[in-house]
């Protein structure tokens, strides 16, 4: 399934509706976060003069995350995440919707406060067994996921307004290629189909073969930048404060407006009391912190511990370390260390000890990463052949007549032949040749031989009007895209792109 996902996911990606409001549906902390290096900007990536955030690129991932999750029957791993190049794919995704807001915008586009607010009351996510917007049930699911409400409802007009653009792209259906495009969708063929399939256990490894296939991909192939640090943990004492001390640190006009809830409203004292007693003790802290900084420096006193880190790993201050020099130690970080569950706030001082930059892998280092590689390839090309030799004398089983959005017969095609994925790419191949007898890989281990035996061409009366409406929106949104993707070709032109990571 992955490999077919790998090779057919431009396909795919056309069939994601990309909703703004998805939390409920998608699950966004319960699976597939991706997280760039958080301290490195601010963003992912600005386009133009619009920004990337990484609560956009968290929750476009995870649609798409959740949609091939779906597709794949529940079973995809992070992994198999990271070898279909899904962060990649949601990235590029935003990055094109940005380009598209720069143009909206110069266009002179905008959303007000109302349509963000009527946007928002419609969303069934956010209504309570009333069918009524429920702000606390907002605030909930925002908090659930991390999500500040600025932040979400600046996405939400983002969209408003890129909904608006879409519009201009709309353009009226001519009689003529709703015909045509009728005579294309109603097609039917009868088809006899046959799987045959090839067990990559059967192939040798030629290492000749497998060091010229990293040869032309070995750019690809990358050790990843990391950081050789050593490290001491000062921890924060918490102490009993009185409720004066706390109070007190409370209303410091440096705390003033600190302590907010998610929708941005100051917490009172007695909700905010726990985060008062940690950012006291830390406060309390941050001189024995500068004090062990420098002693650390004049080399009266040694490091705790000496690690590597690359930059995937979590959230250590990697703006500073890309600055620093080696040998350089850096200022004292608030920081929480975690070990056996158990965590202690406090502060934390690094001293850089040598940066280790990305470069391209040997090919004995790369060997077990290209091999996956080698094996599709080749197994593929075994396939071929296979399905060449068997194609002109096989028999299978038939199927009476189908289009290309035909439901799969479970009773005739069992999952063990082709799924409900595979089946719905499967007629799509066969629809878009005009081969009447040919085959479809559908991956590197399975393909399908088909047959057609009987075809229909022209729809009839009363299935044109009864799809009439569908068939409408559906050369819309064809004609739209079009348009849009010309459109983009132009604006990636125009709008500097900078990616962070």
């Amino acid at each position: 399934m992955l490999t077919w996902m790998q090779h057919h996911k431009k396909y795919l990606v056309v069939t994601i509706w990309i909703s703004v409001i998805a939390f409920v549906g998608a699950g966004v902390v319960g699976w597939g976060a991706y997280d760039y290096n958080q301290n490195r900007s601010s963003s992912v990536a600005t386009v133009g003069d619009e920004k990337v955030s990484f609560v956009e690129f968290n929750l476009r991932y995870n649609q798409i995350y959740g949609y091939y999750n779906q597709i794949s029957n529940g079973g995809l791993s992070e992994e198999n995440a990271e070898k279909l190049g899904l962060k990649d794919l949601a990235l590029n995704s935003l990055i094109e919707d940005k380009l598209l807001l720069n143009f909206a915008k110069s266009l002179g586009l905008w959303a007000n406060e109302n349509e963000v607010i009527q946007e928002l009351s419609m969303a069934e996510e956010f209504q309570n067994v009333n069918g009524i917007f429920d702000k606390n049930i907002y605030y909930a699911i925002l908090k659930q996921n991390n999500i500040l409400s600025k932040n979400y409802e600046q996405i939400l007009s983002d969209r408003i307004i890129l909904n608006k653009l879409n519009k201009i792209f709309e353009l009226p259906a001519k009689e003529n290629e709703l015909q045509m495009l009728a005579a294309s969708y109603f097609m039917q063929d009868a088809l006899e189909i046959a799987k045959i399939t090839f067990d990559k256990k059967d192939l040798a490894i030629d290492e000749n073969a497998l060091k010229k296939l990293w040869e032309a991909h070995k750019n690809d192939f990358k050790t990843q930048k990391s950081y050789e640090l050593s490290s001491y943990f000062i921890e924060a004492k918490k102490s009993n404060f009185s409720q004066d001390e706390l109070r007190t640190f409370y209303e410091n006009e440096n705390n003033k407006f600190k302590y907010k809830a998610q929708d941005g409203k100051i917490l009172d004292f007695e909700l905010a009391k726990e985060m008062l007693i940690k950012d006291l003790s830390l406060e309390k802290t941050k001189n024995l912190a500068n004090e062990k900084f420098v002693a650390l420096r004049n080399q009266k006193d040694n490091f705790q511990k000496d690690f590597n880190i690359s930059e995937e790993d979590g959230n250590y201050p990697f703006e500073l370390l890309a600055k620093a020099k080696n040998k350089d130690i850096l200022k004292p970080v608030i920081w929480q260390e975690c070990e056996n569950k158990i965590c202690k706030d406090g502060f934390m001082i690094f001293r850089l000890n040598q940066i280790n930059p990305v470069r391209i892998k040997n090919f004995e280092e790369a060997r077990a990463e290209v091999l996956p590689m080698y094996y599709s390839e080749e197994a593929r090309k075994a396939l071929e052949e296979k399905a060449e030799r068997a194609l002109p004398s096989f028999k299978g089983v038939e199927l009476e007549f189908v289009n290309r959005n035909s439901i799969k017969d479970v009773k005739k095609v069992g999952d063990e032949i082709l799924n409900s994925a595979e089946f719905s790419y499967f007629l799509s191949q066969v629809f878009n040749t005009d081969q009447n007898s040919s085959y479809v890989l559908i991956n590197d281990t399975k393909a399908i031989l088909y047959r057609i035996k009987k075809q229909k061409l022209n729809p009839n009366k009363q299935d044109f009007n009864q799809y009439q409406t569908m068939l409408e929106s559906s050369l819309k949104t064809l004609k739209s895209s079009e348009i849009k993707q010309e459109l983009l070709e132009e604006l990636k032109k125009t709008y500097k792109i900078k990616i962070y990571h």
